[in-house]
């Protein structure tokens, strides 16, 4: 496969004004010699999130993370490296060299460009004549111009070949076969989308990497086709709309979570551009896990029928079970989002009274299931499925709030609850949460010596030189000697600290605590002292050490009844002296 070039990487590094590029993102205000703001990745009201435009390093004192300007782009965006060295070298016309084996790359590309073309082929066709019968579909349900544009909505055709017609000329049949948006049988390869309006699924960085289409004909069994799995396309972990909400999402840190296109289609439409749409797709812990990246507050807004209900309750369980704030909105009467501004009477803002009036899952279950009106068997078999829910719960404060929710909810000692949970065994372990982000803090780091080594490590990060008469071996945290041994082995292979992050290594606690270092001020004109001071403390603390080590040898030797040799009690006195 093909990769970037480290001299791209380089020049990416060097030229890219980090402020620039934040600032786009985050409004900043300086504050001393760096900016300070609201963090992008979490809600806040107090900013601290800062940038700091000497080193092109950012930090964000609340979660922990920190980096350089690519890192920022990894964690907003959620794309990969080499996509923001892309991303930032094609915005500041660096040229982007690669080197190594081109066909797993070119195959990537290729993907790419079939759904581009394949996408502005759908909306080409509903903008023609054959789109007629889609478009009116979408009118009669009240979907103008202005929606279908915004989220590219297309058709395809009721025609087996149309679009393989279009495009087998310019892709080989590895690209036609593992797009995904075909089917091949006897006499060929066929359209895998006929007679659909066609809705279009977005990566992060806003290229097409599937459909779902919605069929036109009552004779179709299958309402809503997706795109099969693909190098691209894993349904298991995208959302319908998310390249144009997760913004949105971040910013109100919560989401609408729907059922399907056209209700995603509707809230957007009215307004509530914090919305994603899981497709028809049954909600996993995998959908979870990516949903973890952008918000842990869900609203859960399906269907109002018995299947919905149903839908709600175990996405609801799941949701809890992998650490996320759950409510959900009841809408009554069968209705779904899109129903529910059909009536006259319901608008934007009495949609906002059912977000305001959400109810916690708990509580959505015993009335849709009226749990309060069955019998005490009833009410003891639902108990206990619960049980064997929360069980499944890692995080212990949401296991207590339930357990506490189900007792008073069902009248339940709190007690009998906490026995049942006690004896219950857990059938399976659904948490699929991976923790990305080693979140880094000097404060746990509290002794004499790791004080010191923090202190060394900020002087080296902001002034590489002092590293190189600094003995390694006095570092016995492995995380600072990781750090002090990078910084020792590439001095003179970096310009700036965000260039130093290329070669820390792929450890998150590393690249976090050097940012951290890298946007805290120093005092450079007492830099040399500090750092003599902080050698001192360092020596001193080696020899207290060894003092004890000899203490505790000299004491062995003595409790056996011997003599302790006399040049190790010499020792002892000459280290003791060193120190007093």
């Amino acid at each position: 496969m093909r990769r970037i070039a480290q001299e791209t990487i380089n020049r990416v590094l060097e030229e890219v004004d980090i402020f620039e590029v934040i600032s786009q993102y985050v409004d900043l205000k300086k504050r001393g010699k760096n900016y300070f703001g609201l963090s992008p990745f979490r809600s806040e009201t107090k900013p601290s999130f800062s940038v700091a435009p000497d080193k092109n390093m950012w930090y964000d004192f609340g979660s922990g993370q920190g980096g350089n300007a690519v890192q920022f782009l990894i964690e907003y965006e959620k794309i990969s490296f080499s996509e923001a060295i892309r991303s930032l070298a094609e915005k500041h016309n660096i040229e982007i060299i690669e080197v190594g084996d081109e066909q797993q790359s070119n195959l990537y590309d290729k993907l790419y460009e079939i759904h581009n073309l394949t996408n502005i082929f759908f909306i080409n066709n509903l903008s023609s004549n054959k789109g007629m019968k889609a478009k009116s579909y979408m009118q009669d349900r009240s979907f103008d111009d202005t929606i279908l544009k915004k989220l590219s909505i297309g058709f395809a055709t009721d025609s087996w070949d149309q679009l393989y017609n279009e495009l087998k000329d310019k892709f080989d049949n590895e690209v036609i076969e593992k797009s995904g948006l075909f089917s091949k049988g006897k006499r060929g390869y066929i359209d895998r989308f006929r007679n659909r309006i066609m809705f279009p699924f977005f990566s992060p960085s806003g290229k097409v990497i599937g459909f779902s289409g919605r069929s036109l004909s009552d004779k179709e069994d299958v309402k809503y086709l997706n795109s099969p799995e693909t190098l691209l396309f894993q349904k298991s972990k995208v959302f319908y709309g998310s390249y144009q909400t997760m913004p949105e999402i971040r910013k109100q840190n919560y989401v609408l979570l729907v059922e399907g296109q056209t209700d995603f289609l509707r809230l957007y439409e009215k307004g509530f551009t914090n919305v994603l749409a899981t497709s028809g797709t049954a909600f996993s812990s995998k959908h979870a896990a990516a949903l973890n990246k952008y918000t842990n507050r869900v609203i859960l807004t399906y269907d109002s029928d018995n299947a919905g209900i149903n839908a709600a309750i175990r996405t609801g369980y799941i949701l809890m079970q992998n650490g996320f704030e759950v409510r959900v909105i009841d809408l009554q009467d069968g209705l779904d989002p899109d129903d529910f501004f059909k009536s006259p009477t319901n608008d934007t803002a009495s949609f906002k009274k059912l977000i305001k009036d959400a109810v916690h899952p708990i509580n959505y279950i015993i009335n849709k299931k009226n749990i309060l009106e069955k019998g005490a068997s009833e009410r003891s078999k639902f108990l206990n499925e619960c049980i064997n829910e929360i069980k499944n719960i890692i995080d212990v404060i949401i296991r207590n709030d339930l357990i506490k929710r189900l007792s008073n909810e069902l009248s339940v000692a709190e007690s009998e609850i906490l026995s049942r949970f006690n004896s219950a065994k857990i059938k399976k372990t659904v948490n699929s949460k991976s923790v990305e982000h080693e979140n880094t803090s000097i404060e746990h780091f509290s002794s004499k010596a790791e004080k010191a080594q923090l202190e060394i490590l900020k002087l080296i990060i902001h002034n590489p030189e002092l590293s190189k008469n600094i003995p390694s071996t006095l570092f016995n945290n492995k995380l600072f000697y990781n750090i002090m041994k990078s910084i020792k082995d590439h001095i003179g292979k970096y310009s700036n600290v965000a260039q130093l992050l290329e070669f820390i290594g792929s450890s998150p606690e590393e690249r976090n605590l050097v940012a951290l270092l890298a946007v805290d001020k120093i005092e450079t004109e007492n830099e040399k002292i500090i750092l003599e001071d902080c050698i001192q403390a360092l020596e001193r603390e080696q020899i207290k050490k060894q003092v004890l080590d000899l203490r505790n040898e000299i004491k062995l030797i003595e409790e056996s009844g011997k003599l302790a040799p006399e040049t190790l009690v010499n020792k002892l006195v000459s280290l003791q002296r060193s120190i007093s």
